[in-house]
């Protein structure tokens, strides 16, 4: 895990905010690697920009459609128990370059 990710725990609530490191942003196979690794994780875990509104990492569609670019600050969320590991794996995934990684 990347040891510069924070997880700020708000009652049952944990997030954090990274950024997004692949140069292609959160497109095509890094997208597809994110929903990927949220629908092993639960609880569920959201994404959203800072001031946007939270969508399901589960759904490549909804993924896609917040247009997260590289270098953008995406703030990842889960509520329940697990929030802290499922918050910290996608965490991790969003902030690395991905581009030359296998899904």
């Amino acid at each position: 895990m990347n040891n510069s990710i924070e997880l700020v725990e708000d009652g049952a609530a944990v997030s954090a905010e990274v950024i997004v490191g692949s140069k292609s942003g959160l497109h095509a196979r890094p997208a597809a690697m994110v929903v990927a690794l949220a629908g092993t994780l639960e609880p569920p875990v959201t994404l959203r920009k800072p001031d946007g509104t939270a969508v399901n990492a589960r759904s490549i569609v909804k993924v896609l459609s917040q247009n997260f670019c590289h270098g953008d600050p995406v703030v990842v969320e889960a509520t329940g128990d697990g929030a802290w590991e499922s918050v910290s794996q996608m965490a991790d995934l969003v902030s690395r370059e991905l581009d030359h990684e296998e899904p």
